[in-house]
């Protein structure tokens, strides 16, 4: 071990376990390992007290195996002590190892300098200590995070027969997406491609988000009434991962943009006038709920956003209109209350019922300050909003408390299969 002091306690592990050998990875019980041999190059790397391969700090070698790509998975981990454990024998073995035989050819040799073998984990304890297991000494502590150590990643599978993800039957024109796996919660349409959301609250974009069609016109030739196009189906099924921590999150997908709030209650972004990757909007960590009314055929566009404590916040009409802004945009609080319960959005006007039980509305037409007047619903709407008014006469009853309602059809989500596979239909271009 390197120049640190550790809390060590001697080991003796005698496991029986189910096993199953597989290029590049061992499966024992439910766990999957990392089984590629680390090199001598790497070993000199260890004991030059240096990073590289499979040498890294601690924090360096949980974004190592984050990225690993091995035999057609990606959700691997640093193992944990646990799980490092199961591998470890109560005497030693090939090159003096206390490592079961299946997994000592892969093992690195003793270093020359140190004599050691050592490995970090992905147990923590406080900020700056990180759990290791020793094969060398047969022992486990806690290092400071600083240290370098060497790097074995794992994942979780159900089935220790199963290499692949199986390859699943899709309904209709869908076709399975390119990894085949088995972590999909659910996906939305973005227009020219999807994003979908993994069990680890992963975020994975195929093709792109924005590039929306909708109420384009349909060239015919005027004499034949044919359409003078072709159409052409294009899949998306390579993901790129986007961004990570959504789990549990709430979203709301406009096709052009897509928002989500996590539940430390911050607010991200991505798409057209935004950024690629989520981005965090806001300091705050107040956000409730938030909507998109996309403008078009007449009415006006709306991306609004609510906070726990009543306010009500939004990205002008026009913010949005000439793409990315080299500045970031900045949310705008609108109207002059801050006790807003509910709201919902129509064609070029925002209803909202405040705590009071009364119902006001924002209306704005060309430079007109923004502002909120009491409303009461009538059957011909001068907002374009006939629709609304069942929803609206009965203040907005069928809508949640502390909700932002769109009347506008936005893309639909695409739930994942049973098996947590993911099936996406071709996307179609003219």
């Amino acid at each position: 071990m390197k120049f640190f002091i550790v809390i060590a306690v001697m080991v003796a592990v005698c496991f029986s376990t189910l096993e199953a050998e597989d290029k590049d990875v061992l499966v024992i019980g439910h766990t999957m390992y990392q089984k590629q041999k680390i090199d001598y190059k790497t070993v000199v790397t260890f004991a030059a007290d240096k990073e590289g391969k499979r040498v890294w700090n601690w924090s360096h070698a949980q974004r190592y195996c984050k990225n690993l790509r091995l035999n057609n998975y990606s959700d691997w981990q640093v193992a944990s002590k646990t799980e490092l454990l199961k591998i470890m024998t109560k005497d030693q073995g090939y090159n003096g190892l206390y490592v079961k035989n299946s997994f000592a050819k892969y093992m690195p040799e003793p270093d020359p300098k140190y004599f050691d073998v050592w490995m970090w984990t992905r147990d923590s304890k406080r900020e700056n200590l990180g759990a290791f297991v020793n094969f060398k000494k047969g022992k486990t502590g806690w290092a400071d995070k600083k240290y370098k150590g060497y790097v074995i990643c794992t994942r979780a599978v159900n089935n220790v027969t199963k290499k692949y993800s199986p390859k699943v039957k899709c309904t209709g024109n869908a076709k399975q997406e390119s990894t085949h796996s088995q972590d999909w919660v659910k996906a939305w349409n973005t227009c020219s491609g999807y994003t979908a959301l993994k069990k680890d609250g992963s975020l994975w974009q195929f093709g792109k988000v924005g590039g929306c069609g909708w109420g384009g016109i349909t060239p015919f030739d005027p004499v034949t009434g044919k359409a003078l196009y072709k159409e052409k189906k294009i899949y998306y099924l390579k993901p790129k991962k986007i961004g990570k921590g959504f789990k549990g999150a709430k979203f709301t997908n406009g096709g052009y943009r897509m928002y989500a709030i996590k539940r430390d209650g911050t607010l991200w972004g991505w798409g057209e006038g935004l950024n690629v990757k989520p981005k965090k909007l806001s300091s705050s960590h107040n956000w409730l709920s938030f909507g998109i009314k996309y403008e078009g055929n007449g009415c006006c566009g709306y991306d609004v956003g609510l906070k726990k404590d009543g306010t009500l916040w939004r990205y002008p009409e026009t913010a949005f209109s000439y793409g990315k802004y080299k500045t970031a945009l900045k949310l705008q609080k609108i109207g002059q209350f801050s006790d807003w319960k509910k709201i919902v959005l129509g064609c070029c006007s925002i209803y909202g019922l405040r705590k009071n039980g009364t119902m006001w509305r924002f209306f704005q037409m060309g430079n007109e300050e923004p502002y909120f007047k009491k409303f009461s619903p009538k059957k011909k709407s001068d907002g374009g909003d006939m629709e609304l008014y069942p929803l609206l006469k009965s203040n907005m009853s069928k809508v949640r408390s502390g909700t932002i309602y769109s009347s506008q059809f936005l893309q639909k989500t695409i739930k994942a299969n049973k098996d947590g596979t993911l099936c996406l239909p071709p996307k179609m271009v003219y």
